[in-house]
């Protein structure tokens, strides 16, 4: 059991070995197993046969054991420009977001031929630190198990440049953060040379153990002096221990500061870059850094809100494209909650976007698995979008095995957030919790430099009479939904 891929190579010859193991859970107490294969687009729609499936399900029976009732899933492996750079972001961001954040990803190149090749453009040190935390190794692994494709990676050098803050400057569009050049450094402590390049936005740490460069203005700063005499209690002692926070417009960073000697630079209000490791506060979701280098600076502010501001929606931009609702059958809807006999006035002034957003619940946060957006335009429906979305939740329970098999062919959310900022852009939202579904589409849309600025309009659960909307999908319960809001 401890090697699936194993006991299926052993019985089938290598048969079988483009799987691969999405998760294997098992319930003791319950007597029950879950596994889920990741399967080669190709394989899955052209090679795959119930035969096959039925062949793999009962060797797993066989190697879990009798007592043991077992589930198996073949979930497609999406194989596009789109889901490969979708890959490939999430993946940067959370195991190199040093990396990330200096990445423009609108120049990064994916072609899909029999093999996988990913082109980056890249300053010079960061080319440099790629090689120090093994990049190429890890990518091209973890792309070879992930898409069971050959991965090359190629990249263009860039010469490290510095930054003018000038409104005329072109700035680098990469989504997941930028860097910025500080100017006019002058040593406080450490030295000058560890604070050589540019500071990363305080919004990009992304975890534990970075050992990098942060910049900002110094607020609640706190000094204290420590008693000679118990020297003895520390391991390593420092007469003087500083505490302040600063913020760059993006985020706040804490810093500790352990010196023997006073630094009367380090005033509230003052411009400093800092280098040091980053450190996860158990206590809340804060980073802190001690402090290895300190330099006052000017910092310019301007360069930092122009890379971070939400972006416009985009003018060419598709991957769900609106439809008209007076094309929708009735198969397609499934139902409208007003029949035509029983239809109440309608206001027709009522205009805003209907929104209906479904999600998983994991243990630390909710997972988005479908939308519907239904807009309205002087009492009529106009237009609607509706899909599900690819996700990895596979806790065994119906529900998640209903949106997983919903999703194989289906977009990430990171892909349509443009999109979905597009059809709602300045217009009312309207929903039963309009406000918690800007919050869920927001945690993933703000990353990437959209944001979600509606007003709301809510709708009272109570207005829901009876079931009917929850039997249909969520472009159903939209409908529904958009009708009551007419009817107010």
């Amino acid at each position: 059991m401890t090697d699936i891929l194993s006991v299926l190579h052993e019985e089938f010859g290598g048969k079988y070995d483009f799987l691969r193991l999405g998760n294997v859970r098992l319930m003791l107490e319950e007597k029950k197993a879950f596994v889920t294969f990741l399967v080669p687009e190709d394989v899955y729609d052209y090679s795959m046969k119930k035969e096959d499936v039925e062949s793999i399900v009962a060797s797993v029976k066989k190697a879990v054991g009798g007592v043991f009732s077992v589930v198996c899933r073949f979930e497609k492996i999406i194989l596009s420009v789109e889901s490969v750079k979708s890959e490939l972001i999430e993946y940067m961001c959370k195991h190199f977001p040093l990396i990330a954040a200096n990445c423009d990803f609108t120049k990064v190149s994916v072609e899909i031929g029999d093999d996988l090749v990913i082109g980056f453009v890249v300053p010079q040190n960061i080319k440099d630190y790629m090689q120090v935390v093994s990049f190429e190794d890890k990518m091209i692994a973890h792309f070879k198990e992930k898409f069971v494709m050959r991965t090359t990676l190629r990249y263009e050098i860039r010469e490290n440049e510095a930054q003018d803050a000038s409104p005329d400057t072109s700035v680098r569009t990469g989504r997941y953060g930028k860097s910025v050049e500080v100017t006019n450094k002058a040593i406080v402590m450490g030295k000058l040379t560890d604070l050589h390049g540019s500071a990363v936005h305080i919004s990009t740490l992304k975890g534990e153990g970075e050992d990098v460069v942060c910049c900002g203005t110094i607020s609640y700063l706190a000094f204290k002096t420590r008693d000679e005499k118990k020297k003895a209690d520390y391991k390593r002692f420092f007469k003087h221990y500083y505490t302040f926070s600063i913020g760059d417009t993006t985020g706040y960073l804490n810093i500790f500061v352990n010196t023997d000697v006073e630094l009367p630079a380090l005033v509230n209000g003052a411009e400093v870059v800092v280098r040091g490791r980053v450190n996860a506060r158990e206590d809340s979701n804060n980073f802190s850094m001690y402090a290895k280098a300190v330099a006052t600076c000017r910092i310019p502010y301007s360069l930092i809100e122009e890379q971070t501001k939400p972006l416009e929606p985009p003018e060419e931009y598709s991957i769900l494209t609106p439809q008209s609702y007076h094309e929708v059958s009735y198969d397609q809807m499934g139902f409208d909650l007003f029949g035509d006999a029983a239809a109440p006035q309608v206001s027709r002034t009522a205009s805003g976007v209907v929104v209906v957003l479904r999600s998983l619940k994991n243990e630390r946060f909710f997972v988005p698995y479908e939308i519907a957006l239904c807009e309205v335009e002087q009492g009529e429906i106009t237009q609607y979008m509706h899909t599900y979305f690819k996700v990895a939740f596979t806790d065994g329970s119906d529900k998640a095995i209903f949106a997983n098999q919903k999703g194989y062919a289906s977009p990430r959310l990171s892909t349509v957030i443009p999109d979905l900022v597009k059809f709602t852009a300045g217009k009312l939202l309207v929903g039963v919790n309009p406000t918690a579904a800007i919050d869920l589409l927001n945690v993933t849309a703000k990353p990437l430099r959209y944001l979600f600025r509606n007003d709301v309009h809510v709708i009272p659960q109570s207005a829901l009479n009876g079931d009917a909307h929850k039997k249909g999908d969520a472009l159903d319960e939209a409908v529904a939904l958009a009708h009551i809001f007419i009817a107010e």
